[in-house]
């Protein structure tokens, strides 16, 4: 066990109703934000046998994603980053699985679109400098 002394408890309290609400462990979820936070810290990620470069899919446009695209990207570069500026979609395809491929979301403007289900998976993986709306 480990306690985290100065931990946001208003944070804590987010992290906990997410979790309850997707039926997934605290730890998990917290797990899960540290790793997004060290993705996007170094842009790298340590593994037992080393450091592997992250992938960015970069947007400035308008891009349209659906389960199958992004299982396709996870293939061909494995774990990815996003990053845009402009207007990404999610299709109503895409779920938790498709989401477990994508490391990080950084919204650097514009706006991005997910289906109402997915709407606090992606906020967990999401950097928002810009819009996040459910749909």
């Amino acid at each position: 066990m480990i306690a985290i002394r100065g931990l946001d408890t208003d944070l804590y309290n987010q992290a906990f109703s997410l979790a309850k609400n997707s039926n997934r462990k605290v730890a998990d979820v917290v797990n899960e934000a540290l790793k997004n936070y060290l993705v996007q810290a170094n842009d790298t990620q340590n593994y037992h046998d080393g450091a592997v470069k992250v992938s960015r899919v970069k947007n400035d446009g308008f891009i349209r994603l659906s389960k199958k695209d992004i299982l396709t990207l996870k293939k061909e570069t494995g774990e990815f980053i996003i990053e845009t500026s402009h207007r990404l979609v999610f299709e109503k395809d895409v779920d938790r699985t498709a989401l477990e491929c994508i490391q990080n979301i950084i919204i650097n403007g514009g706006s991005v679109e997910v289906p109402r289900d997915m709407y606090p998976l992606v906020l967990l993986k999401s950097e928002v400098h810009g819009k996040l709306e459910k749909y």
